[in-house]
């Protein structure tokens, strides 16, 4: 609180002066100076008794403090006059108010959240927490949760949803398109399409600096009339970063992009010695290509060799590296050269970006059809595309009943060895539909998004890095061995088996006993692959912590499951027909059988309990994986029932045909043969064998 006492301005500098005079050492004034005593004195008042001052002494003190306040002043005004103020010097102070109110209550402190831009150079960050084989690994944790399906309405961004198929936008348009590098499959796209988003990677890339593309072409027959399709789109390539260059939206620079011309089969051809900036030289070098008719792909040799010739540009020039592959297969010379190749590109900052197929669905070949020349007939000519993982994972077994048989299912991946490639290098796969396969081209086509939460395992470089991993997840193992099994041994399962009997008394019970044995095959085929899942093994599905591997083993042992049950209910119901009819029966009631898919076991009942596991098994791969070759497989074994249901006929036999009276016939006149010379006869000619060629 301010002191509100009135006071008098002299008594205050009164008390002052004498106040200052007590703690300076002596101060005398005498003619308008200051004398400083060489000793100091110590000035006191006389007081009496009571305290007070003296009344004769009390003018002394007046006279002594009024001299010194004028002598004070004077030498205060002496010293300021010959200071001086600039306006710059002042310092502003704004009023200060005092309130006599309650303080308000603080208000909270709001956050900032602070933002990083994304580096394009950064992995993905993948549904499951994986790393590759230098960056890919399990999730260290001691209670690993296992991997849940995908919540698909709400995973997929729409920057994924909206990834264009045929035309790239003039321009950077598709910034927000971007692809995170180590993409393992891209969309199954027209072959145009691909290489218009590689233009758009080769773009990014030079917004960050100086880049070298090496196109790496596959030698083969197979590929020349993509290779046509590259030479027409590489005007619209080179043009469209032309474009982008003088639109002023890529980095001034001197050389800025560089090209090569490499083709690979048995062996590695630099159709450019060196790699160029002329356009012509380019085209030029790709049509100049020769095909190579080995039916080899050495496709990694080719990117070591590549990589030991022109990492000069990476650590000289510091240009970034991009191999662009364009193939039909999977590669022959997986192993040893694969991983060199991997570390190389990761030694120099390469980045490996693949056009080319998609791997069946848990199968090692596919099928070209070819035309031969020589008779115009077609061939079936196999090809290595998968699989998509390191060792198959399905079980080879045909489907029942009308349907296709998703033989050459698409796995929304591409080859396992080229998918690593892609993934350790940070670059992008593109799947195509080069390949015609049967089925392939067709069905399959699966959300790139999703199926990220069902890639396979990168980190291992070959299968036996693979099997010794395995060995440590037995509902893995059993998966693998069950896999394997099925699609190397020679006891295979028939398929569908004979549906529609047509009998007569004599042959009713031998055509059926010929149709049991079909069933029996399979059964047999089904049960020894059964054999190698071990014991108990069904129960080590709710720790595996993989969702792709779960979804395996549910794919494969249900429908193992649902083939046993449907193979022994077909068997069962052909031995009750041979015990129940007669050979009257057949000539007189039913003749005609059709067996006809059924929900109901109706002839089979003591496997009811498996067949209930078998639809479990089944349905929990629908839910788990919706969108996925897993689901399509899935349904395409439950779109008919387990059972069989009869439908019985009778089709009257057709009268007999009336003999002729051979009374009634008339006899014509005899004549004599004509003698004819005998021509020797011409050998037929022997078939020409069409000479295939090797992809």
């Amino acid at each position: 609180m301010l002191d509100e006492t009135q006071y008098d301005d002299s008594d205050d500098f009164e008390v002052e002066s004498q106040n200052d005079a007590s703690h300076w050492d002596h101060v005398n004034a005498w003619n308008g100076e200051i004398l400083l005593e060489e000793e100091p004195v110590l000035l006191e008042l006389a007081v009496d008794d009571d305290g007070i001052p003296p009344a004769d002494s009390s003018w002394i003190g007046g006279i002594a403090g009024a001299g010194l306040s004028i002598v004070f002043h004077l030498w205060l005004i002496f010293t300021l006059s010959g200071i001086t103020f600039n306006d710059g010097d002042m310092i502003e102070m704004e009023p200060i108010e005092t309130v006599f109110t309650n303080p308000p209550p603080p208000e909270p402190a709001v956050e900032v959240p602070e933002y990083e831009l994304a580096n394009p150079d950064d992995r993905e960050t993948e549904v499951r927490k994986a790393v590759n084989a230098r960056s890919v690994g399990l999730e260290l944790t001691h209670k690993p949760t296992p991997e849940a399906a995908p919540v698909h309405l709400m995973e997929v961004s729409p920057e994924l949803k909206a990834l264009p198929k045929y035309d790239i936008p003039q321009g950077m348009e598709l910034s927000k398109t971007v692809v995170v590098p180590g993409t393992t499959g891209e969309g199954l796209v027209q072959l145009d399409s691909a290489l218009d988003r590689v233009t758009w990677e080769i773009a990014r890339n030079l917004q960050e600096r100086k880049v070298l593309v090496v196109w790496m072409i596959d030698g083969s027959g197979s590929i020349v009339p993509q290779r046509q399709t590259l030479v027409k789109r590489l005007q619209r390539i080179y043009g469209e970063l032309g474009a982008l260059d003088k639109a002023g939206q890529l980095p001034r620079m001197e050389q800025p992009l560089i090209s090569g011309v490499v083709t690979f089969g048995a062996q590695t051809t630099f159709m450019t010695k060196e790699p160029t900036d002329k356009f012509d030289d380019i085209v030029n070098a790709i049509q100049a290509a020769p095909v190579d008719p080995s039916g080899v792909e050495n496709v990694f040799t080719a990117v070591n060799k590549v990589m030991d010739d022109w990492h000069k540009y990476r650590t000289d020039n510091g240009r970034r590296i991009m191999l662009v592959v364009l193939t039909d297969e999977a590669g022959d010379d997986h192993g040893p050269p694969l991983e060199f190749a991997i570390n190389k590109c990761q030694r120099h900052g390469a980045k490996a970006y693949v056009i080319g197929p998609a791997a069946p669905f848990g199968r090692r070949k596919g099928y070209i059809p070819y035309v031969a020349k020589e008779n115009g007939r077609t061939y079936q000519i196999p090809i290595d595309l998968g699989p998509e993982s390191v060792v198959v994972e399905n079980v080879d077994l045909p489907y029942w009943y009308e349907g296709p048989q998703l033989t050459y299912l698409s796995s929304g991946f591409g080859p396992y060895a080229l998918n690593r490639l892609v993934k350790e290098t940070g670059g992008v796969y593109f799947m195509t539909n080069m390949t015609t396969n049967s089925e392939l081209s067709t069905i399959g086509q699966f959300d790139a998004a999703m199926m990220k939460a069902y890639e396979p395992d990168y980190r291992f470089g070959s299968p036996d890095q693979f099997m010794k991993d395995i060995m440590q997840h037995p509902l893995r193992a059993a998966v693998v061995g069950m896999a394997e099994y099925s699609q190397t041994t020679n006891l295979r399962a028939q398929g569908t088996p004979t549906l529609e009997f047509r009998v007569q008394a004599n042959n009713f019970r031998q055509q059926f006993a010929d149709a049991q044995k079909s069933a029996a095959i399979s059964s047999l085929a089904i049960d020894s692959i059964l054999a190698k899942m071990p014991p108990n093994t069904e129960k080590l599905y709710s720790s595996e912590q993989s969702l792709r591997w779960r979804l395996a083993f549910s794919l494969d042992y249900g429908r193992l499951l649902a083939q046993k049950v449907r193979a022994f209910e077909y068997n069962s119901a052909l031995a009750q027909l041979k015990g129940t009819y007669t050979d009257s029966d057949i000539n007189s009631k039913v003749n005609h059988f059709i067996f006809r898919p059924d929900k109901e076991l109706n002839y089979a009942p003591s496997l009811k309990k498996q067949a209930k596991i078998a639809e479990e098994h089944l349905q929990r791969v629908i839910k788990e994986a919706p969108g996925t070759p897993w689901e399509m497989m899935a349904k395409r074994e439950l779109k008919d029932g387990f059972g069989i249901r009869l439908v019985e006929r009778f089709i009257p036999p057709p009268p007999p045909t009336p003999k002729a009276d051979p009374a009634k016939a008339k006899p014509g006149p005899k004549l004599l043969p004509e003698q004819q010379k005998q021509q020797p006869k011409k050998p037929a000619p022997k078939p020409v064998e069409p000479v295939l060629p090797k992809l």
